[in-house]
């Protein structure tokens, strides 16, 4: 329809007949067009993946079935691009000035603490369920999903859906006015050797868990090779961060400005739950919900943080 193209006038090119967007294109392509150039074979998906990675799909070797360009073939094509010597180390000397991406963060995480009344709570969640749901996925694999989803792409899901019930998480002040934004972005810490990254995963809520997996592996390999383009850092709504993998139980995250709230992380660990008098093994990790009391008392903040761990203890909602 933006093209102006008759679907209807059109033969498929794709299996058993299927129009695809390349048809699309070269119906609605300047004549002489498609002599100049072929038309590049390459889904929607694996073109944004291309243009996320800063590749020009039509410069990358196509091995796919007819010369389609696939997935793995911009994964290759990413490996094969020369990626830029680390500016600033993560850890600064000792001794040594806190400049660059250091200084930075410095900067910008004691002006948070400066300007927010910051207050964090915590809270136990059962993994059992989550646990058995991604070994599931597990079995199933990256090949049938895009990617197997890990325990912070169901932490990041759970967190964006809880959202949409309690907005007050998901705003900002402006003028001294609070604001309850529409969209839910969420942004991931990632720790790389210039130091902490928060790229975002848009429409965080909407996302399918499988396709927020997909969307979260691209982001973080991006950061750790230096690939973030300036929109996949902007526009955070709220952030997650996650330590369990360092062995860390419970911590304080710091709110990252704009935002009002920030949810930490902690490890998956053996505990003990009661059924009356008999007790049985169980898997639990600890969340760690920091947000401004400026916007929110402890009742709504506990309120919130108790709709994801809800979420996290029954995950097969986190799949639609």
């Amino acid at each position: 329809k933006e093209l102006g193209v008759d679907l209807t006038r059109l033969t498929g090119s794709g299996p058993g007949g299927r129009i695809v967007s390349e048809d699309v294109e070269a119906a609605a392509a300047p004549a002489g067009s498609a002599a100049a150039a072929p038309p590049l074979l390459a889904s929607y998906t694996v073109r944004r993946l291309a243009e996320r990675l800063g590749l020009d799909p039509a410069a990358v070797p196509a091995t796919g079935p007819g010369g389609r360009l696939t997935r793995d073939d911009v994964l290759a094509a990413a490996r094969r691009a020369p990626v830029a010597a680390p500016a600033t180390p993560a850890t600064p000397a000792a001794g040594e000035r806190l400049t660059g991406v250091r200084g930075l963060i410095a900067e910008r995480m004691v002006r948070s603490l400066q300007e927010m009344a910051q207050l964090t709570l915590t809270m136990d969640v059962d993994m059992d369920r989550a646990v058995e749901l991604r070994r599931q996925l597990a079995e199933i694999g990256a090949a049938e999903l895009g990617a197997v989803p890990t325990y912070t792409d169901m932490l990041v899901a759970a967190a964006a859906r809880a959202l949409r019930a309690h907005p007050v998480m998901n705003s900002r002040i402006a003028d001294g006015t609070v604001e309850h934004l529409d969209a839910i972005h969420v942004g991931l810490a990632v720790a790389t050797d210039r130091g902490l990254t928060v790229p975002v995963v848009r429409d965080a809520d909407t996302l399918p868990l499988p396709d927020l997996a997909v969307r979260t592996a691209e982001l973080a390999a991006l950061a750790r090779e230096h690939r973030l383009r300036l929109p996949d850092l902007e526009g955070a709504t709220f952030s997650v961060t996650n330590l369990g993998m360092f062995g860390v139980d419970m911590f304080t995250p710091i709110v990252n400005p704009p935002n009002v709230a920030i949810l930490g992380v902690g490890r998956l660990r053996d505990d003990t739950a009661w059924d009356g008098d008999t007790p049985r093994r169980v898997t639990r990790l600890t969340l760690s919900l920091t947000w401004d009391h400026r916007v929110a008392d402890g009742a709504p903040a506990a309120e919130y943080c108790r709709a994801v761990k809800e979420l996290l203890e029954q995950p097969l909602r986190l799949l639609a």
